[in-house]
Order: C-alpha cells, then sequence, then structure tokens
C-alpha cells in the first residue's frame, strides 16, 4: 500500500487495484478490524468487498496452510489495500514448540506469503493469542494482539457477533474476528458501516499504529493503541 501526506495530519492511501484513494485523520476516531485463520475462498472475497465498498482497511491473520491454499486471494488481499499478518503454519500453540518448531511455523508462513503477494508480513498474532515471557524473547515481530473479542468463532450469530462490537467499542480498539464463519462474514456488512456511521475510521493494524504514531516493536505485544 502506498502512503503519501495529503494535507497536514492527513494520510491519504490509495487503495490498489480498485482506484479508491482513502484519507484518514490521525484525530478522528479509529479502530483496527482484524480477521484470523484465513483466508477462506468463500468468506473472505465477501469481507473485501465490504471493506471496499465503504473505503476501510483491515488486517488478515492468515495460517500458512491455508494461504498456500488459497496464493490468487492472498494477493487480491493486498491488491486491494489491506494488510495481511502472520498467524503461524497450522495454528499449533507457540508456548509448547521448540525454537526450531518455532522458527518453522513462522517463517514457512512468511515464505508462503511472499511469494505470493511480493509482500512479507510485518506483524504476527500468535495462535489463541498465546503468549510467555519466553516466547517474547524469541520472537522477532511485532504481536498483535486484541482488545475487543467478537467472540464470532463461538457464536456463529451475526446478531450476538453485532452486539458484542457495539457494547464495547471505543477508539484504538484492535477487534478480533475470523474470515472462516459465513455468520462473521455476514455481520461484517452490518458492522462497518454502523462504525462509520458512529465516527470511527475502519482501518489496519499498520495504519492504527502509524495515524497513532506509535511504531509497532518487534519483541513487544499490542493489544491496543488507545
Amino acid at each position: 500500500m502506498k502512503a503519501t501526506y495529503n494535507q497536514p495530519n492527513k494520510f491519504r492511501l490509495e487503495k490498489q487495484g480498485v482506484g479508491a484513494n482513502r484519507v484518514l485523520d490521525p484525530y478522528k476516531p479509529m479502530v483496527a478490524l482484524t480477521f484470523d485463520d484465513g483466508p477462506s475462498p468463500l468468506y473472505t472475497p465477501v469481507i473485501l468487498d465490504v471493506l471496499d465498498e465503504h473505503n476501510s482497511a483491515a488486517t488478515f491473520f492468515v495460517l500458512g496452510t491455508e494461504a498456500d491454499r488459497n496464493r490468487e486471494l492472498l494477493a487480491e488481499i493486498i491488491q486491494r489495500g489491506n494488510e495481511i499478518g502472520n498467524h503461524s503454519l497450522n495454528h499449533r500453540d507457540f508456548t509448547k514448540l521448540s525454537i526450531e518448531e518455532l522458527n518453522y511455523q513462522i517463517n514457512t508462513t512468511q515464505d508462503i506469503i511472499e511469494e505470493a503477494t511480493g509482500y512479507a508480513p510485518l506483524v504476527l498474532r500468535t495462535p489463541y493469542g498465546f503468549v510467555n515471557v519466553d516466547l517474547m524473547k524469541e520472537l522477532h515481530m511485532p504481536v498483535i494482539l486484541w482488545s475487543l473479542d467478537t467472540r464470532d468463532w463461538e457464536s456463529r450469530d451475526p446478531e450476538k457477533i453485532y452486539d458484542e462490537v457495539f457494547e464495547n467499542v471505543k477508539d484504538g480498539d484492535i477487534i478480533l474476528m475470523h474470515d472462516i464463519y459465513e455468520s462473521s462474514a455476514e455481520a461484517v456488512k452490518q458492522i462497518i458501516p454502523e462504525l462509520i456511521e458512529r465516527g470511527f475510521q475502519v482501518v489496519s493494524v499498520s495504519e492504527l499504529s502509524r495515524l497513532r504514531e506509535v511504531p509497532l516493536q518487534a519483541g513487544n505485544i499490542y493489544s491496543n493503541l488507545y
């Protein structure tokens, strides 16, 4: 994604592939929308269409196994102005792996993504959000967790997912969803326009970091950018 200053204190971001320009204001409320465990050939495209329709972006934390099976879709995520993060090869608990296994999980996924998109992810989300002190010493990427869990994986109900967001959302939240459920894709159709109606900008994790002027540093954990 190409970023240049459009006017003082605002960013203009060009979404590749759809030709739309995004002007983001660091002084207005914003949330980072994130999706785990995909990409899904059934539901990720639906979410991408909603993001495009509302001139928004998200971060997709992909599994290497799914990324390898859906390389064209992986490239489309980037081409349409979104961000891809590393979510491991096959969702194993990092806190129980050897250093060699950990490196394999991360590096194999990095390679798959870079081969498919020409882009190497800058952010990592550990499976289940599990981390510990020893693990953090070995990770050479920023770890992105979340401050608002929609629990979409549990309810599988668009209305409950929607309610979870709007009963809790605040400026600077990192919102956790999954792009592998039909219910999540349906919920997104209501959540994104309602966030915008309420004055929020819907951005990727790296956009949130840049706009808030909070650099994401390797070996650190970020659950929000309040």
